[in-house]
């Protein structure tokens, strides 16, 4: 009996899961190659009995059952609008959008990169540096 994970969640492939090609879809074969190994945080949402769907931002790829190291969801996806946090003058806050998702082995967390005016904030953010505009709590001005 073969168990399949709970879907969606999310992972990386920090190395090249196995030899050849076999693993990946035909079509997605030179878009996988463009991205792995990274450590671009992926989002496994669904299986078709032989293919896992992986999205990055809107960009998809589909691959075979594969080790990849699991992370967790942290709730963001690549080209969300989101608004960074001050954090008591830590951040400038700001309203920008999710460019680029990685996992950081050093540190075992997740980093985003934000780009505001199409500009990119040179640092990284962690999750708690964040609010999603599309998931932020409306106020009652009643």
């Amino acid at each position: 009996m073969t168990i399949w994970p709970s879907m969606p969640d999310c992972g990386v492939y920090l190395v090249w899961p196995s030899d050849g090609m076999n693993w990946i879809h035909p079509e997605d074969v030179e878009q996988a190659e463009k991205w792995i190994p990274s450590s671009r945080v992926f989002r496994r949402d669904s299986f078709d009995g032989e293919y896992y769907r992986l999205w990055y931002g809107e960009q998809s790829i589909r691959v075979k059952p594969t080790m990849w190291r699991r992370v967790d969801d942290e709730g963001f996806s690549v080209g969300e609008q989101v608004e960074v946090l001050s954090h008591f003058f830590e951040n400038e806050p700001t309203i920008g959008v999710i460019s680029e998702i990685r996992f950081e082995k050093s540190s075992n967390r997740i980093v985003y990169s934000i780009e505001a005016r199409e500009m990119p904030i040179p640092r990284p953010f962690v999750a708690s540096d964040l609010v999603s505009l599309t998931k932020r709590e409306k106020l009652d001005l009643r």
